[in-house]
């Protein structure tokens, strides 16, 4: 639907850890505590795996969720290069496990496509929420669940990625001005209206063949709604600096026409009715949007010039920030979707006009690899003005929806979404973020705790040769360490992510 709202919130992997760093001979967390006890899950094969039974003398084990778009990706990655690093004796020698905090979603299928994505191919396991809830109490891991779940629903803002003729790519919020749903609502209603576009935007001229006078003894007129009044009032601004999220239902009305016969809006449609000199009228809605309507209102908010002229067959892109595809074909702006299974971009088998309900889409030159394409989400950070967010953030979206991203050891200020103020690292319970936390064990016994996701994979490296005995640097240690006097609390590693409220916006 034209109707989208950007739903604020993130995600909260609170982790009580039985852990105090009482040693510098690791380079991590060292730790004194019990064995974990022994599990059995469900692999990314769909086959049960039993953790004892993975026969190495180290192995490390972290916490993720396959839908995470930064701190686990990070993780993977960053355990992708300490397995790379190891010597091939070693090699044999080390295992990794993956867990997943989020069973509902994190299915055997979900997680070959998370492997995949990242070249890895130890185990990543899921299973039966009881069996993983005892795990994550092995390990001292606090999950909540609902903070993952609302993390989850951030990813239905719509957006289109734009790649230009040089691979640059773009990420564009859906974010229409009035033009753009009037030209939405005229296509769809089939209505003949004329404007010209003027050094101040554009101005309607004629409706349906019923044009304004030159002596200006009457105009169109521009109306929207006043949601406290309830009633239509002209609009103090042109068509072109009307947000159409926050405006959905226009009017054009004869200046001299009786606004009192304008039904008021009836749902949270986009609509748009037409009030004549004879006081005759016209309406129209839009149910859904689709890919024109997300491309129009992408580009135009970005101020990005496109042409997408209509055919027989719907619009189709002509040009993007007035570069045209060459009459010989040798190339054109290919339409790309995103694909939430496979997470990866598909070239789409239809025209704009055919893609329904569109979340994420991209337009690139074809030439362009679609695996080149970043996924959504990943270049929305703006440039950051000084004193935006207390200095320690960016902000997304606009009017009501707007709100701070706020930079790792920050999070919202309570009621209010545009401060960043700092988080007590000793915390557990975290409004904005996402901490977790890798083990490093020897055979059942956790050893070593790292936390967040800003380690350094060599350094990492370093404590799992130590733990092997392995290790050339001087300060790895020969064996445990003594016991620890308390348990500490640890909820450190906090990364902020992306998240909008969500509002109304065309529908």
């Amino acid at each position: 639907m034209f109707s989208k709202r950007v739903f604020a919130l993130a995600v909260c992997l609170a982790l009580l850890v039985a852990a105090t760093p009482i040693s510098t001979a690791y380079k991590g967390h060292q730790l004194s505590r019990n064995d974990v006890v022994d599990f059995t899950l469900t692999d990314q094969n769909g086959e049960n795996f039993t953790f004892s039974m993975l026969d190495t003398d180290v192995t490390v084990v972290s916490f993720i969720f396959t839908s995470c778009p930064d701190v686990c990706p990070v993780i993977t990655q960053s355990l992708r290069l300490v397995q790379e690093g190891l010597s091939t004796a070693d090699a044999e020698r080390v295992g990794f496990v993956s867990i997943s905090v989020d069973p509902d979603r994190d299915t055997p299928e979900a997680l070959t496509a998370y492997t995949e994505r990242h070249g890895v191919s130890w185990p990543h396991l899921t299973g039966d929420k009881d069996v993983l809830a005892d795990v994550y109490g092995n390990f001292g891991i606090l999950v909540d669940q609902a903070v993952i779940d609302a993390h989850i629903e951030v990813n239905d803002d719509p957006t289109v990625t734009y790649v230009d003729t040089s691979g640059n790519s773009t990420e564009l919020m859906f974010s229409p001005t009035g033009w753009e749903l009037h030209q939405a609502m005229a296509y769809d209603a089939e209505w003949d209206i004329n404007a010209t576009d003027s050094q101040y935007g554009h101005y309607i001229t004629s409706i349906e063949g019923i044009e304004a006078p030159s002596d200006y003894s009457w105009y169109w007129s521009l109306l929207i709604h006043n949601e406290s009044s309830m009633a239509w009032e002209e609009a103090s601004v042109g068509i072109d600096s009307i947000d159409a999220l926050e405006h959905n239902q226009l009017v054009w009305a004869a200046s001299n026409a009786n606004t009192s016969l304008l039904n008021a809006p009836a749902d949270e449609n986009a609509s748009m009715q037409i009030l004549f000199p004879d006081n005759t009228t016209a309406n129209h809605s839009i149910g859904g949007m689709n890919g024109w309507h997300l491309s129009m209102g992408a580009f135009a908010g970005a101020e990005i010039n496109t042409s997408m002229p209509a055919s027989q067959f719907g619009h189709f892109m002509e040009s993007i920030n007035d570069v045209a595809a060459p009459a010989d074909y040798s190339w054109w702006w290919r339409l790309s979707t995103w694909n939430t299974t496979s997470e990866a971009w598909d070239a789409a088998e239809v025209g704009m006009d055919s893609i329904v309900e569109p979340t994420y889409i991209a337009w690139s030159p074809n030439s362009t690899n679609l695996s080149d394409i970043p996924p959504p989400g990943a270049t929305l950070r703006e440039e950051v003005e000084a004193g935006v967010c207390n200095d320690h953030g960016w902000e997304m979206g606009s009017g009501a929806s707007k709100h701070c991203m706020c930079d790792e050891g920050y999070e919202w200020a309570e009621d209010d979404r545009l401060s960043c103020v700092s988080t007590d690292p000793t915390a557990i319970d975290y409004s904005v973020g996402h901490s977790t936390i890798t083990y490093i064990l020897e055979g059942m016994t956790p050893t070593v705790a790292w936390t967040g996701d800003s380690w350094r994979a060599e350094d990492f490296l370093v404590d799992v040769e130590g733990a092997l005995g392995t290790s050339s640097d001087p300060s790895s240690p020969a064996g445990l360490p003594g016991m620890t006097t308390a348990l500490t609390l640890s909820a450190l590693g906090l990364a902020a992510v992306a998240v909008a409220p969500r509002r109304d916006s065309l529908e």
